[in-house]
């Protein structure tokens, strides 16, 4: 007989949502009700829910992009309708995403004595190949390289215990890729609105971004993010509208020819830093620090100093680490802080790097190969919703691992094909025991089962052979050839 190959086991994984510990996670934050109320769906075939179960299968498998993982799940023939769902221009993806994260804030709110914070950050989002649409040229800083691609802004909700993203633009540089593809999207559609807002400056975006947040209900007592956000206009939006409302800012800034206000003297932070005094030492840390209060100016207003508007006072702190002999500096909006509760807010902002680098490393950041801009924002989107999903999960376990939550979700989920296999194993083989009993003359059920041991065996020595069994996490590539994808 045919032994159940691999393209059952794999129907079994890919159409078996509702007995999977997915569906309950899908549920607990409306996906499908969120969904619908997006305008996010199709009037026939295969469900929107249903597709996002399959992308997610192919994130915690780890395949090396959307259409390898299709096909070693059996399942290259939904490429079309998942295609048809990622470059759909007129979905609102962004709406998806702050519903989701909203449904996080109910679950998961700030714990009584933490710190909420706003946080924006960058990192590199690299598309190789001139078919690639509104590719540009960008510098990592980190790595000190120019790479091509876009640039990945931003902004991630930190409640005290774990940090989701928020929002997210694919930044369009000024110095585009020769010959790449130009992107024609009809005007007014969702993704033309995010591919003109790409386009804007990085401080434009971060204070679209906040604007944003603060529309859609999210509550932070700070806004974190580094030195390459901090001009004249975030800084004056800063202090005339966040400050009224809360909100202070502590940032790192440049060690550049900025000058500030100090008493009647205008001064740069390297100028500052020697005005400020002696260094003070933290007895637990052993890092030595110092500060001055001075009033920042609106380089906008004019270009000389002694005419520049004052827009607010900071306390701007320099911090030295053991073994360093750099300093740092930060500013920070609410002047009554002690140095040190500045930088332990500050550091906060690193747990957006950690995002940064789940997504790359666990949730497959770079797994979509499309060299379309409207895909590029549906797929990370759907990446940054699972991760909030399982941010819920980290929230109540905040001592595991974000590669120990996602392991044990899927080893459940395997559990859980393994019974279902097993039931249809028996299923497709139980009517053959039975009809190889009444070759062997076997009528009546009551003999048949005083020798039930007997005729088991003789049906698994003769009509189970080893040389039928398949593995069944076998590639299916190994069967069947795939294209490679770019």
């Amino acid at each position: 007989m045919d032994f159940i190959r691999v393209a059952q086991i794999s129907q079994v994984k890919t159409s078996n949502l509702v007995e999977s510990n997915a569906h309950f996670l899908f549920k607990r934050f409306k996906l499908l009700s969120i969904l619908r109320h997006c305008g996010i769906g199709k009037d026939k075939g295969h469900p929107i829910e249903y597709m996002m179960y399959l992308m997610l299968i192919i994130m915690l498998k780890g395949s090396r992009s959307l259409f390898s993982g299709m096909v070693s799940l059996q399942a290259a023939r939904l490429k079309s309708p998942i295609n048809s769902m990622l470059n759909n221009e007129f979905y609102n993806w962004r709406n998806l995403l702050y519903r989701i994260s909203s449904q996080f804030a109910r679950l998961c709110p700030t714990p009584k004595g933490k710190i909420s914070a706003l946080i924006i950050d960058d990192t590199a989002k690299e598309k190789t190949g001139r078919q690639v649409e509104n590719s540009s040229w960008f510098v990592d800083h980190c790595r000190k390289a120019y790479y091509m691609g876009y640039q990945t802004i931003m902004s991630a909700w930190h409640n005290g215990v774990v940090t989701i993203p928020l929002d997210f633009e694919l930044k369009i540089g000024k110095a585009r890729i020769k010959h790449a593809n130009k992107s024609h999207y009809h005007k007014g559609t969702h993704t033309e609105q995010r591919q003109r807002m790409a386009k804007q400056k990085k401080s434009v975006i971060a204070e679209t971004f906040i604007r944003r947040a603060l529309k859609r209900g999210f509550r932070f007592r700070y806004l974190l993010w580094d030195s390459w956000y901090n001009n004249s206009g975030s800084l004056r939006f800063v202090f005339g509208t966040l400050r009224s409302k809360g909100i202070d800012l502590v940032a790192m800034v440049k060690r550049d020819g900025q000058k500030y206000l100090w008493g009647q003297h205008f001064l740069t932070v390297k100028e500052l830093y020697r005005k400020s005094g002696k260094w003070r030492r933290n007895q637990v840390t052993s890092i030595l620090y110092k500060s001055i209060t001075v009033a920042v100016l609106d380089k906008q207003s004019s270009n000389q100093p002694e005419s520049q508007t004052v827009l607010g006072y900071v306390r701007m702190c320099f911090f030295r680490y053991p073994q360093h002999k750099k300093y740092r500096a930060l500013i920070c909006t609410d002047v009554d802080l002690g140095e040190m509760e500045i930088l332990s807010i500050y550091l906060r902002r690193w747990s957006i790097e950690v995002v940064f680098k789940d997504l790359k490393q666990y949730f497959g950041y770079d797994q979509s190969k499309s060299s379309k801009y409207a895909p590029q924002i549906a797929d990370l989107t759907i990446r940054c919703i699972f991760y909030t999903m399982f941010c819920s999960l980290k929230y109540q376990y905040p001592e595991r691992s974000t590669e120990q939550i996602l392991i044990e979700f899927y080893t459940e989920m395997e559990d859980n094909w393994l019974d279902i296999f097993c039931s249809v194993v028996f299923i497709n083989n139980a009517k053959r025991l039975l009809e190889y009993a009444l070759s062997l003359g076997y009528k009546d059920v009551s003999r048949l089962l005083n020798d039930y041991d007997s005729v088991l065996r003789q049906f698994m020595n003769r009509h189970w052979y080893e040389d039928n069994i398949e593995e069944m996490d076998m590639s299916i590539s190994t069967l069947k050839g795939y294209r490679k994808a770019a």
